[in-house]
């Protein structure tokens, strides 16, 4: 069974691309991913990242289609959702 699915928002953290968040478009083995974040890298031509270098994150991609448009949007959603966390925390309101 695999932890990740197509969709589902990744952040990199090992890597030249260290705390990147990307989303996850394909498989290439059980050890392998191809992501993308809709901006420098594309869907059209995914980065190759070992599963063991990303955070894996809940949030998933829902709608079928992936495209860069799409990706973009759904991770600066979530990227504010997580800075809201974060704050929060921080002055002891979560």
């Amino acid at each position: 069974m695999r932890l990740l699915q197509v969709g589902q928002l990744v952040t990199s953290r090992q890597g030249r691309d260290l705390g990147r968040r990307y989303v996850v478009v394909q498989f290439y083995d059980d050890s392998f991913v191809g992501v993308a974040d809709g901006l420098v890298r594309r869907v059209s031509r995914p980065k190759r990242k070992n599963i063991r270098h990303l955070v894996i994150h809940q949030a998933v991609l829902d709608g079928g289609k992936l495209d860069d448009k799409a990706i973009r949007a759904f991770i600066e959603r979530h990227s504010g959702e997580e800075e809201e966390r974060k704050e929060d925390a921080a002055h002891g309101q979560g």
